[in-house]
């Protein structure tokens, strides 16, 4: 009786052991696969570039909802591996705009952006807030708004004067916030703008400098 006892004490041992030797390795599997899904609990990706306006911006003309169209100055590359060549469409929209007035001190303009346009039907939707703005470096105006870069032209025979040349436009970089070299305007959250002045303009190949979510 005892060593049949024994025997079976034995056989249940040995089933409980293999058991749990084949649900060590499901287990260890599990638990690596819940640290990888928590290391990135979003799934989204991250990442900074520059586009250039193609057309100018007046608070004082716009509305929540009217598009905004800009341009990559540079190329990128897609979290999936695909390259986006320098000069394609990034499109957003006018978040708020105002103009100054009795009742407000300042102007506002608020602008998102929200896709990439690579061909007609082939969108890339992204969640873009302006994290720094410049002039347009290439261009020889003086607009609204206290921009102004470029040489002031002189007259003809006008007697020697002081160089009254501007600083170059700044150039924008990863590690660039808030409004650079436009007097009177200032960035605050969520990309919204404001300005001391009548309106908010921004002049056509006015830089910005976009942090990405995609």
């Amino acid at each position: 009786m005892k060593r049949w006892f024994a025997y079976t004490l034995f056989a249940v041992l040995a089933v409980s052991l293999t058991a749990a030797t084949r649900l060590l390795p499901a287990a260890q599997a599990a638990t690596q696969s819940s640290a990888a899904q928590s290391a990135d609990p979003t799934g989204k990706s991250h990442g900074i570039f520059t586009v250039e306006l193609l057309k100018p911006l007046d608070s004082k003309k716009l509305k929540e909802g009217d598009p905004v169209e800009a341009k990559l100055i540079g190329g990128i590359t897609l979290p999936n591996g695909t390259p986006v060549a320098r000069g394609t469409k990034v499109v957003g929209h006018v978040t708020e705009a105002k103009a100054r007035s009795k009742s407000d001190s300042q102007s506002t303009l608020g602008i998102a952006f929200d896709k990439i346009v690579r061909a007609p039907g082939e969108e890339v939707p992204m969640h873009g807030i302006i994290q720094a703005l410049a002039p347009n470096p290439n261009a020889d105006v003086t607009t609204g708004g206290g921009m102004g870069y470029g040489d002031l032209k002189q007259a003809t025979a006008a007697p020697a004067a002081p160089d009254t040349r501007q600083a170059p436009a700044p150039i924008l970089n990863e590690q660039s916030a808030g409004v650079l070299g436009i007097k009177n305007m200032q960035l605050g959250p969520e990309g919204v703008l404001t300005s001391s002045g009548k309106e908010v303009k921004l002049d056509s190949g006015t830089r910005i400098l976009l942090n990405v979510t995609m």
